[in-house]
């Protein structure tokens, strides 16, 4: 496979293996329906790990603390008409930077083989 083409490809295996995650995560922790229609939530997740991934694979680890800091401004005003546990956002949030990494680290794995 070119190496070009092994980006890509990691990245949606990783969209697919993130499906099932959340699929497990929504259910336990969210006590949510395992099924529901994607979002603008769902695209938000899919661009965070897009960027993370990006940041990673070009030797931009610093993409971690710049992930970090959105993520926790996003989060400070008060949300009225959602009420989401902090459990769920916190797992959520390291798995989604858990998968990125992971498709990172399988991408130079790739590239070395």
């Amino acid at each position: 496979m070119r190496p070009i083409l092994i980006y890509p490809v990691v990245f949606v295996a990783g969209e697919l293996l993130a499906v099932l995650l959340f699929l497990v995560l929504r259910r336990s922790v969210a006590g949510a329906a395992v099924f529901k229609k994607p979002d603008i939530e769902t695209f938000k997740g899919i661009l965070e790990r897009l960027v993370l991934f990006t940041g990673l694979t070009g030797g931009y680890s610093t993409v971690l603390v710049m992930f970090g800091a959105l993520k926790l401004g996003t989060r400070l005003h008060d949300e009225t008409d959602k009420i989401v546990s902090n459990n769920y956002f916190l797992i959520g949030n390291l798995l989604s930077a858990f998968i990125a990494i992971a498709d990172a680290i399988i991408c130079g794995w790739l590239l070395k083989v």
